[in-house]
């Protein structure tokens, strides 16, 4: 639905927000202000809403005293919800979406209040950016890894940048990974059998070798069968076999200096992604025309009801001919120095990541009875980063101001490679996309935050990012059988080799205040600046810009945080509005006979948005949990090639969501007893952008680009045995809920591919804790 006058919405949203602040926090003024004992049940009341820690600017706080939107959850909370991976955090949080890749199952999309990226490439950096123990991780290929010892999960939102080592302009996806303990030795070792054959193993033990060192290991090994089958051939696809591991060494020479030595490794194979074509016009590219994925023509085989199938299923029976595939490795090493050099504290964080990947995908989606595959792509990268952080904060003599600065560095190298076979008789053609890219970012930041009174504070900070990217592009249009290139997209004759270079700098800022309105209520209201680089199109070809601007974010926000009831009600509440100039789109368009993902710029685009969240413990036994969001977002000014296309859809934003969970628990005397049920509900969004008032749109099309809304039901029961045994049943998206979570539209073939939700699932798992893991 598309409203009028966002801005007056937001208006409105924001003064109804205030007034209900004002009208809770009333009785906590009276309560602050009148003279009077503390109720004899206080401390009991108090310790139903746990503090929340949070580092969402650079230092530990309470999450009720940070001024800025922040979704936190701990290791143990993360557990109870059954997220299990990066994916499915987003479920619970409001403003934040997850989707898997159109190519890539282990690579994630992440959007916040409407800003993401929505394609995954070396060359365009997200509007979200991902932290894992302070380290910037660049790209998104193997962001969909296994939560293994997790501390805390951060999900901040909106723009940022004078805090944090990269620019983004819609918000910072923060991992922060468990630490090894000097106190005594410790551990855990879990066991989970589930569906589809699913067994998985982890373990973490913790090793004080002496008062100044101490070592941490943490592993996890996971396999599943598929749950997707090949009609045709009997093929299972969408198994999973993953193995993640992690060594950290804490290293404390004095009483004032912390170092922290990490290792990770990351590798996940998978035979799919089993994807299907779920909507058709007929294949009418050059080198496809005749075919019809969905009607079979012609049929290698006669399936019967194969046309029913594919029109009605959720994606479970498929027959492909492509031979999908996806297999990933990444390592990771981090050393962080902490000084604590008493007013203040200094902290350097360097990093490294590479990444390796190589996956096919059967783009066409069926079995076309030729003898080979008809429609796939093949994708590879290799890709290194590293990076240099060095930071202080640190309060002034009187206390009153509390800063942190510094400054970073980043470097990136490697090549990102995809490779479409169009198979044509006697030889296929392929369409050849190499970008071999050389990256250095650098920047200087501070912000700091100024106590005017005991209720009043002000926050300013600033932030100067200076980006240069590089680009060799090797595109054209190869013959399959001799693998020597024909044409090159940029019109010359092989080879197809250019080399390009653009450097991009911008100012960021945020300026803001917080007043407390009572000592367990805050109000607050920022005006962040955020900057996203801009760079060049890897997939260059003769219909695209070389280059794209960098994206900039301008967000207004307020909020209120607070407890109330005696501290057994916690409501958190901000509204924001963004103005979004040059933003960053993807959008796939033909290419000769087949088609490539370019990025441009939209002049401008407003998103204006509420968000809710809200927490309750009546008793000691008994929690609820609530979280909503409402988003409204619009192109203001859009023009392609000259023609005015602020109608098209905006991809992969919901217009609302919300999620609710119940936790009881019960001392049973031999055991802690503790169930759970997580509810989340989603609005429908858009796979593609193509307008309604396109050439080639239908009903039927923009349907099948839609993903519907749609909801997810998590259950738990556990039981926390006294001797250190737990054993939990589990059960995800037990309505078994199998919409659609993703539709790729390759507009001159006509036809839609599709992803599916994973099915219900149920499991069993047992642990064995000790040492006060």
């Amino acid at each position: 639905m598309k409203r009028e006058n966002p801005k007056l919405w937001f208006m409105q949203s924001s003064a109804t927000m205030v007034l209900a602040s004002a009208l809770l926090a009333g009785p906590a003024i009276a309560q602050d202000e009148a003279i009077r004992p503390a109720p004899v049940d206080a401390a009991k009341a108090v310790s139903r809403l746990d503090e929340v820690t949070v580092t969402a600017r650079r230092i530990e706080e309470n999450l009720q005293s940070v001024p800025v939107a922040v979704t936190a959850y701990s290791g143990e909370e993360l557990k109870e919800k059954g997220v299990v991976s990066v994916g499915d955090i987003a479920s619970f949080t409001p403003g934040f979406t997850t989707r898997e890749a159109n190519s890539q199952a282990t690579a994630l999309i992440f959007s916040i209040r409407g800003q993401l990226q929505n394609d995954v490439l070396a060359t365009l950096d997200p509007s979200v950016g991902t932290y894992v123990d302070d380290v910037y991780w660049a790209r998104a290929y193997g962001l969909n890894f296994n939560l293994l010892d997790m501390e805390r999960v951060q999900v901040l939102k909106g723009p940022q940048g004078t805090l944090f080592g990269r620019n983004t302009t819609g918000g910072a996806l923060v991992f922060t990974t468990a630490n090894p303990s000097l106190d005594q030795a410790s551990g855990r070792f879990t066991a989970t059998a589930g569906s589809y054959s699913e067994q998985t193993f982890e373990g973490v033990v913790n090793v004080p070798l002496s008062d100044r060192v101490a070592v941490r290991g943490a592993v996890r090994s996971s396999d599943r069968d598929g749950y997707i089958d090949d009609i045709v051939t009997g093929e299972e696809y969408n198994d999973r076999d993953t193995l993640t591991g992690r060594l950290k060494v804490l290293f404390t020479p004095s009483d004032d200096v912390e170092i922290v030595l990490s290792a990770e490794f990351y590798d996940q194979s998978m035979n799919g992604a089993g994807t299907g074509t779920i909507f058709s016009a007929g294949l009418t590219g050059a080198y496809l025309s005749g075919f019809d994925p969905i009607l079979r023509v012609p049929m290698p085989v006669a399936v019967p009801n194969y046309v029913d199938t594919v029109r009605n299923s959720d994606g479970d029976r498929i027959a492909l001919d492509g031979d999908p595939f996806i297999d990933i490795e990444a390592q990771t090493f981090t050393g962080i120095l902490s000084w604590d050099m008493g007013s203040g504290t200094l902290k350097a964080i360097a990093g490294t990541r590479s990444v390796e990947s190589q996956n096919r995908l059967d783009l066409d989606g069926f079995a076309a009875g030729s003898g080979a595959p008809l429609h796939t792509t093949s994708a590879g990268q290799d890709l290194e980063q590293t990076s240099f952080e060095v930071q202080y904060a640190g309060n002034s003599d009187n206390q009153r101001l509390h800063y942190v600065m510094g400054a970073t560095w980043f470097e990136e190298s490697g090549y990102d490679e995809t490779l479409t076979d169009l198979r044509v008789v006697p030889d296929p053609v392929i369409l050849r996309f190499l970008g071999d890219i050389d990256n250095t970012s650098i920047g200087v930041y501070g912000q700091g935050t100024y106590d005017l009174n005991d209720k009043l504070a002000l926050t300013l900070g600033l932030r100067y990012s200076e980006d240069e990217k590089g680009i060799t592009t090797i595109n054209g249009t190869s013959a399959g059988a001799t693998n020597t290139f024909l044409t090159c997209d940029s019109g010359q004759a092989p080879p197809c080799n250019e080399t390009y270079s653009d450097t991009y700098d911008e100012l960021s800022y945020t300026i803001g205040a917080d007043y407390d309105v009572s000592n367990d209520v805050m109000v607050y209201g920022k005006f962040s600046h955020g900057y996203r680089s801009g760079g060049q199109n890897l997939r260059l070809s003769g219909t695209a810009d070389l280059d794209f601007d960098p994206e900039t974010n301008d967000e207004f926000e307020i909020g209120m945080k607070g407890d109330f009831l005696d501290k057994t009600l916690r409501l958190n509440l901000a509204a924001y509005s963004n103005t979004i100039s040059d933003a960053q789109r993807s959008i796939i368009v033909p290419l000769g006979a087949g088609n490539a993902t370019v990025v441009q710029n939209a002049a401008e685009l407003t998103t204006t948005g509420f968000e809710l969240e809200a927490l309750w413990a009546p008793t000691d036994n008994l929690t609820f949990q609530a979280a909503a969001s409402v988003l409204d977002a619009e192109y203001d000014e859009y023009v392609d090639a000259g023609v005015d296309v602020s109608d098209r859809r905006i991809i992969g934003v919901p217009e609302a969501e919300f999620s609710l969970a119940m936790t009881y628990e019960r001392d049973m005397g031999f055991a802690e007893m503790a169930a759970r049920i997580d509810y989340a509900w989603r609005d429908d969004y858009f796979n593609n952008e193509l307008a309604p008032s396109g050439a080639s749109s239908t009903p039927e099309l923009q349907d099948a680009i839609t993903s519907p809304s749609s909801d997810t039901v998590n259950v738990r029961l556990g039981l926390d045995f006294k001797n250190g045994w737990d054993v939990a049943f589990w059960g995800r998206n037990i309505t078994d809920d199998r919409s659609k979570t993703g539709a790729l539209y390759l507009s001159n073939f006509g036809y839609v591919n599709g992803i599916f939700r994973e099915p219900a699932t149920y499991g069993l798992t047992l642990t064995r804790s000790f040492g006060g893991e």
